[in-house]
Order: C-alpha cells, then structure tokens, then sequence
C-alpha cells in the first residue's frame, strides 16, 4: 500500500541541498503515533463514502475549525457586491482581457473592501481559474514582463496556456500577525469580530482564516464571471499564503483543485514526526500567535501530542484534487513531512474508488512530479519560493485532470 512506504523510505532518501539554515541535513524520523485519519470519534473505522460524508469529514473540521484556524464570525455576507473599478483591457500583447473589481460587504464594524485583478485569456469558451493569494496589491500583483518578483505570478506563462488568474491580496482581509494591531482598525476582524484579538475565545478565527475568507469571496466573483468556469477554479499559494490555501480548499469545495507551496507547518507539514531543522508550532505560535484560534497555542513543545495531524486537513479536500509542493532548501518547510502528510491523507480519496497521491517509489527525486492520483506532490530543486517550475507542474496536473477541456472533476 503506497500509505505504507515509510519503513526506511522518507528517512532513506537524502534531500539535496545547498547551504544556509535552510538546508536538509538530518534525516527525519518515521512518522509515529499519527492520529487516525479512518476512525470516527466514537471508535468505528470509516468504510464508506457516507460515512465520510455524514460523519468523518464533519469531524475533521471541526476539529481544525476548533483547534487551528479558529471558527469565522461571518461566512458570506449578506450585502456582498461586486463592480468593476475600472473598463476591460487587452492586455499581453492582445492575448488576454485584465479586469479590475471591488467587493463590498458591510457589518456591525462599518464597510470593507475587496480588491481582485483578473487576467483572463481569449478563447471562445469559458476558462479555468487560478487564486492567487499573495501580499501584493492587486494593481500590481504581477509582472508579466519584468524581473522576477516575490510571489511570483507569471501572466504570460499561465494565460499562454489557457488558465486565467484571479490575484487577490490577503492583507485587505486582515493584515500580517506582524502588522495588525490588537484592535483590529480595519479588515474582515473589524467590522465583523473579534475586533480585540486579546480578548478572542478560544475557538475564534485566526489571521489565515480571514484571509482563507477572502480567497472565498474571490470564488463569489468568479461565479458571477461569464468568461471564467467556476466549476474548474484552484486556489494556490506560497509559505503562509499555502497554509491559507488548504484552509480555503478544506472550507469552501467550490475549490476544484487546491495548490500548497512550502506551507510547512500549520500547512502540509505532518507534525507527528521528528524533522529538527523544521519549523514547529512553538517556531511558529511564539511570533505569529495571531495566525491561528487561541486554542492552538496548547500544543506548543507538544507537537506530537496532538490528537489531529494535517493529513486530516489535507484529506478535507477529498475527493478534488490537491497539490502539495516543496524545495530542496527549504528544511524549514519540513518537506518529509509535506510529503508523509500527502500520503497519509490518501485513504479518503480511495473510498471513492481514487487514488490519492501515488507513490510507488517512496520519497521523489527533485523534479519528479507525481501526478497519478488525485493528490499531487513534488520537491524541487531550490528554496523557498514559488517559482515558474511550479506553475507548469500545477498546471500540468490541472490538464490532466480536464481543466482546460470542461471535464468533470
């Protein structure tokens, strides 16, 4: 069984890597004690899809709703609105239309805003669609000619294959842990609560599900979108911005495909396994406590003890696809575990007769791209980063799976 691969096989094979502290050097350990991802709470092992559906899944959320990334206060507002800001222009060369939009919703704290770009090539047919969370304004959240930028969108290289772009720019929903004031003064925490995250509940909503809650509202557009195929839209982000992206995929299964890059942990990092120069949830809780619910902070210098793990999260997306990426030097991100987390979530495609992530072999070789299932992994050669080598892996995997041709999922 692929789930099984681990004896020797994730510690047996060596990453390469570079210099600098982000280098892989030690091997990690097995995978140990990982909750069980097919056995309900009251005990009984999950053999069919409805039980997935009805009671497993349920569960899952919850507990990474409860335990991670906190419980919203509002999901779609009632009063949400979208209008363009400004008319539709060729853009790349007359290759593709850039629009521009605004959405708008209100609360008990006042009015918020949105803001998206849309790069949407020309085709006689409906076009599949990346969400690319990034913090970057939208006005200039790509550069389609010019030097390789942080957060990489590359226009041309993605509309040149048929898929459009939708950037949205996650600090509208709340600013970084490291820029946000206590009292919340403006986003999605302001107008709808907690406004004074040191006065959150345990349970309350964390940064990465605010800006989890945008990339929703992102989906709200495109299905209003005439040009774009809501029914093949992905959501896809880098580093913390990953995190965010499984959180988005796991909430809202308007999500046809959902893309982590080096998300790490509170991403696609399993956490019950020993990987010592990877990030850990005290690394992580200490700086950016606002990240997550308050809850999630009793499992510092306690990772593996936690009663959940993030294959759970990775199995929520089950049965659309998944991609789950990392780099070669980028130990921080805990790559193994990226990996082991893919793997161990893959029981939850295969109660619908799919596979999950298909790893015959064990651990991959850089720049082997395993695409046979319904969940996908790679590692590159590199660090931290998204890079133009990752877009055509996730595309290549989009195509595969009929994005561009209106398949079913």
């Amino acid at each position: 069984m692929t789930r099984r691969l681990f004896n020797g096989a994730v510690a047996a094979v060596a990453v390469a890597a570079a210099t600098g502290a982000h280098a892989v050097n030690v091997k990690p350990s097995e995978p140990e004690n990982v909750p069980p991802l097919m056995r309900t709470a009251s005990g009984k092992e999950v053999t069919t899809v409805e039980q997935w559906e009805k009671v497993r899944r349920p569960e899952l959320l919850k507990t990474m709703q409860e335990e991670v990334y906190g419980v919203r206060s509002v999901e779609r507002p009632a009063d949400l609105s979208f209008a363009e800001t400004a008319p539709a222009e060729d853009c790349l060369d007359g290759t593709a239309i850039r629009k521009r939009i605004r959405a708008t919703y209100s609360g008990p704290g006042g009015k918020g805003e949105l803001n998206f770009s849309a790069w949407i090539p020309k085709r006689p047919r409906k076009v599949p669609v990346f969400v690319h969370i990034a913090p970057r304004p939208a006005d200039t959240a790509a550069d389609p000619d010019g030097p390789r930028p942080t957060y990489l969108l590359p226009l041309r290289q993605i509309t040149s294959r048929g898929y459009a772009v939708v950037a949205y720019y996650n600090y509208e929903s709340a600013p970084d842990f490291n820029k946000c004031p206590v009292v919340s003064t403006s986003g999605v925490f302001k107008i709808w609560g907690p406004c004074d995250a040191s006065k959150r509940a345990p349970t309350d909503w964390g940064i990465l599900s605010a800006w989890a809650w945008g990339a929703s509202r992102a989906m709200d557009w495109i299905e209003t979108e005439p040009l774009l195929d809501a029914r093949h839209a992905a959501v896809v982000g880098l580093s913390r911005n990953g995190k965010t992206a499984l959180w988005a995929g796991a909430t809202d299964t308007r999500f046809a495909l959902t893309i982590s890059c080096c998300s790490g942990m509170g991403g696609a990092k399993l956490n019950h396994m020993v990987l010592w120069e990877s990030e850990n949830v005290e690394k992580i809780v200490k700086p950016a406590w606002r990240w997550f619910c308050p809850n999630f902070a009793q499992w510092v210098k306690r990772d593996r003890q936690m009663p959940f793990d993030q294959h759970w999260l990775i199995a929520l997306m089950a049965p659309r696809l998944v991609y789950v990426s990392s780099a070669e030097e980028d130990a921080w991100a805990g790559p193994r575990g990226e990996f082991a987390a893919t793997l161990l979530a893959s029981p939850a495609w295969e109660l619908y007769g799919k596979a999950g992530l298909v790893a015959t072999g064990g651990f991959p070789a850089s720049d082997v791209p395993l695409h046979a299932g319904h969940a996908a992994y790679h590692i590159r050669r590199g660090v931290h980063d998204i890079t133009e080598y990752d877009w055509d892996r996730y595309m290549d995997f989009a195509d595969g799976h009929g994005f561009r041709f209106g398949s079913s999922r």
